[in-house]
């Protein structure tokens, strides 16, 4: 009975919240116009101009230069928090709670004080960039999704632009107790790198045909492998960072080699334009070699470690503008969360299993899968129908296919009579011709020279979603997967849309088209809670109740273990909800009888139970789990039925999330090196992913008292142990209770 009481007690938090959370969004859509300081912000004149330092909230001081970032879409009040400011001899102190900055009267360089002392200085400031002191030993986290593998950002390069499989979002926090948030929409290079290696084309391979995904659909796609060879040379022996970029929109493959060795080997059909790696070199000169395509044209550029951190806009605008807040690192995740928006709830039936496909081709098919899960009475949360439902020769025309979907409305009901929810894709771009197309061309709806809706134009919106409510709404889905929101291939940059140069506002698609769509749905469904699956975000998203997944990414043990380094790099920006397909979405063409691919998509599916949304999806298939064979179905049910077990525990995480801005995925912001992959799930589980084809592992258990989560033994932590792993689990171990519960 106390159960069913405080679950009754959860349920209603979530709707306050979801109450909120709308009216958030709304008074952040009036606030957007305005793009002022904070009240009480103080201006210290300097030699190289004045510093502004003004406080969002408690314990957290922003420090502008030049005229503030315009229109405020991320921070969701104008009032802020008074300061208190007193003249010290190194020049003016401004204290918000137990943060201050002091302002360099001679130099117009800013330090950060805590109760223990500097936290955090700056070294030097340019017209769109600061370098900030970075020790060694330091250890940093955030900057949103990236497929570089690395977990701890320190000294390493950085591209912050919205693409596929890569979601950019400029806040981090710190080992050394203290959080930032770069407030730019623009493009933002993290620690650049300045030091060109010239490379000079070696030659050129066979060509070859490959079948590719595009935002048309399928298609073939001939590429050729091309050679670049080049030489460099450092002074010093340590730890170097350097900078690859493809020269394309997008990357099919990125491959270094320096003297010899492959430091970077990447391959998908979707890969980031750039990436960034360390290297540790002797002195003197080094050969490097680069693996590209045709098509590219490839540079490579190197740093020291210069012991700073440093963010470079890329913008027309000039100046510089950031937020820092002081505590550990899930304190400032918390704080920043709450100055932007809050967290939205997601609906309770969000935590339980998603099927996904590319892609059911029929009512029927997707009737079908559904009705497999219930045959074997297995639990089933959501169903999601995948692209190119709409009608044949249009893309995301808000027309189904008569043929294919005759009754969209009785596939819904029949979902929702056998307890199902239904998510649809939809876009925010169209094409074809539809009545759709006619009516957004007529109100000039799309970003110039794209196929890309304009979800800063209030007039584009009316458009979207009056086709929306009639078509999809109106058809009694529940739910809806926002695909290709950064947009695709970084379509802003060098045009010019409703809320001005895209360039300016290269980051923040993704936010304007999740905040219309959480706004939308409220009004439209007043009392519900919506759910958006999307493939992008940018800061302050949080406040929408939607769900990130990490794009087309491949189906290896490497692209495995990105996906798990890269939903914590996100957790650590600020975003709560996560998840990857499952399995990859580019597969094995042989994934059905495939053994050694079977190990990949088990231990896949044992990593998706513990993370926030558990997703299967993958390209040209059929996830059905008994397409894999008896012992493949075994395993992968016996895992959806093992994420129905946790949801009491999932429930109550996301209550916390939801009132309290916790976190879902939380890093070991001080686990020994090798075991990044490690991660709190909510405040008690510990979640050690196998990331390699092994079935026995070594575990870094945290100090303090833990149990096992399969067998109940109770272990002590603040140690390594060697596990065994068998194939059917994962090491995962429960936070004991000082009474031993």
């Amino acid at each position: 009975m106390r159960a069913a009481n405080d679950m009754k007690k959860m349920k209603a938090g979530s709707a306050g919240r979801a109450a909120m959370c709308a009216a958030t969004c709304v008074a952040v859509m009036c606030a957007a116009a305005r793009g002022a300081l904070p009240s009480g912000a103080v201006t210290v004149a300097t030699p190289s101009g004045g510093v502004c330092v003004s406080s969002p909230s408690k314990g957290a001081l922003r420090v502008t230069r030049g005229a503030p970032v315009s229109p405020e879409l991320v921070f969701v009040s104008a009032k802020g928090e008074p300061v208190s400011v007193e003249n010290v001899a190194e020049g003016v102190r401004v204290r918000s709670g137990d943060l201050a900055a002091v302002v360099s009267r001679t130099t117009g360089l800013v330090r950060f004080e805590g109760p223990d002392g500097t936290v955090l200085s700056e070294r030097e400031v340019g017209e769109r960039s600061v370098a900030f002191d970075s020790p060694l030993g330091e250890r940093l986290y955030g900057l949103g999704q990236f497929q570089d593998g690395a977990l701890d950002v320190r000294n390493l390069p950085r591209r912050l632009v919205q693409v596929n499989t890569q979601v950019a979002s400029p806040f981090l926090v710190s080992t050394r107790g203290w959080g930032l948030y770069w407030h730019t929409y623009a493009k933002v290079d993290f620690n650049p790198c300045a030091n060109a290696v010239a490379l000079a084309k070696e030659g050129e391979g066979a060509a070859k045909t490959v079948d590719v995904s595009t935002g048309a659909g399928r298609a073939k796609e001939s590429r050729r492998d091309v050679a670049y060879v080049g030489e460099f040379e450092v002074r010093e022996a340590g730890e170097y960072a350097f900078m690859f970029d493809c020269g394309s929109r997008m990357a099919r493959q990125q491959v270094v080699e320096i003297d010899g060795r492959r430091v970077v080997d990447n391959r998908n059909f979707w890969l980031p334009p750039a990436v960034g790696f360390r290297a540790a070199l002797k002195p003197g000169r080094h050969k490097v070699r680069v693996l590209a395509e045709s098509r590219d044209r490839p540079s490579l550029a190197f740093r020291a470690d210069r012991g700073e951190t440093r963010f470079a806009t890329d913008s027309p605008r000039t100046g510089t503008d950031y937020v820092v807040y002081l505590g550990a690192p899930e304190r400032a995740v918390a704080n920043f969360r709450a100055d932007t928006g809050g967290t939205a709830a997601l609906p309770d039936w969000a935590w339980g299993y998603w099927h996904c496909q590319e892609r059911f081709r029929s009512q029927a098919d997707l009737l079908a899968a559904m009705r497999w899960f219930r045959s074997r009475g297995l639990p089933l949360s959501v169903i999601v129908q995948d692209w190119q439902w709409w009608r044949k020769g249009t893309w995301n025309s808000m027309e189904w296919d008569s043929e294919h979907y005759p009754d969209p409305k009785a596939m819904a009901d029949e979902c929702h009579a056998n307890g199902v929810r239904v998510m649809l894709s939809v876009w925010s771009k169209t094409g074809g011709n539809s009545a759709f197309m006619s009516e957004l061309k007529a109100a000039n709806a799309f970003v110039p020279g794209t196929q890309w809706i304009d979800f800063s134009s209030p007039r584009a919106c009316d458009v979207y979603w009056r086709w929306f409510e009639r078509c999809c709404v109106s058809k009694g889905i529940d739910a809806w997967w926002l695909d290709a929101v950064e947009p695709e291939n970084d379509d802003l940059h060098g045009r010019t849309f409703a809320l001005g140069s895209g360039d300016v506002y290269r980051n923040v698609y993704p936010l304007l088209v999740n905040t219309e769509a959480d706004r939308r749905m409220r009004a439209l469904r007043p009392g519900e809670t919506p759910l958006v699956l999307t493939r992008c975000a940018f800061a302050g998203q949080q406040r929408t109740a939607s769900v990130v997944w990490s794009g087309d990414v491949g189906g290896s043990w490497d692209a495995l273990r990105k996906q798990v380094v890269a939903g914590l790099g996100f957790a650590a920006a600020g975003f709560p909800y996560w998840t990857s397909d499952c399995g990859g979405f580019f597969r094995p063409g042989d994934q059905y009888t495939n053994k050694a691919y079977h190990r990949v998509l088990a231990r896949w599916m044992e990593f998706a139970t513990f993370c926030p949304v558990q997703r299967v999806h993958g390209y040209k298939s059929d996830t059905t789990p008994s397409r894999y064979g008896p012992e493949m179905e075994r395993l992968l049910c016996d895992q959806i039925r093992l994420r129905e077990r946790l949801k009491p525990y999932i429930l109550k995480t996301a209550n916390d999330v939801a009132s309290k801005n916790a976190m879902f995925m939380r890093p070991l912001w001080d686990a020994p090196a090798g075991f990044e992959t490690e991660y709190m799930f909510g405040e008690d589980m510990l979640v050690c992913p196998v990331t390699s084809d092994v079935e026995e592992m070594d575990v870094w258990l945290p100090a303090g008292e833990w149990r096992d989560f399969h067998t109940g033994e109770a272990v002590s932590g603040g140690r390594v142990l060697r596990v065994k792993a068998p194939l059917d689990r994962i090491p995962v171990y429960e936070r004991m209770a000082k009474d031993g519960k």
